[in-house]
């Protein structure tokens, strides 16, 4: 997978729309700027297609534990972002395959058979008890 950067993002949009590189990233760095400040204000963003960003609110945790030490932490509250993909957004991402997907489909299809049950005791054992 490839990671793609803001300046890609504006280029992208530059190539669909005719436009120039810096018109665009302008644009792309407009757009962001804005949704930072719509969720630092703790409004939610709705992009109907794509998913909705939102600030959620954490709970403080008293007893949290620091993994390395042991030592007990506490924790305070926090905002965190939050984002839900839209139900079209999933739908690509759901049918959307893997590279080495046609290994795992040939796999699939000739699922190699079971291996035969072993009989479950239906009596008790001849001690008279189930447990030892």
């Amino acid at each position: 997978m490839a990671t793609i950067t803001k300046k890609d993002l504006a280029r992208s949009v530059a190539d669909a729309i005719g436009c120039k590189n810096n018109l665009t990233l302008q644009m792309v760095d407009s757009l962001f700027e804005a949704m930072r400040e719509t969720l630092i204000e703790g409004n939610r963003i709705e992009i109907r297609g794509f998913g909705v960003l939102e600030v959620k609110d954490t709970k403080p945790k008293p007893a949290a534990r620091n993994p390395r030490t042991g030592e007990v932490v506490y924790v305070p509250a926090r905002r965190k972002t939050h984002f839900k993909p839209g139900k079209q957004l999933k739908e690509a991402l759901h049918n959307i395959r893997p590279e080495n997907s046609a290994a795992d489909a040939a796999a699939v299809s000739s699922p190699t058979p079971a291996p035969e049950a072993t009989p479950v005791a239906t009596s008790q054992p001849q001690g008279g008890s189930w447990s030892q």
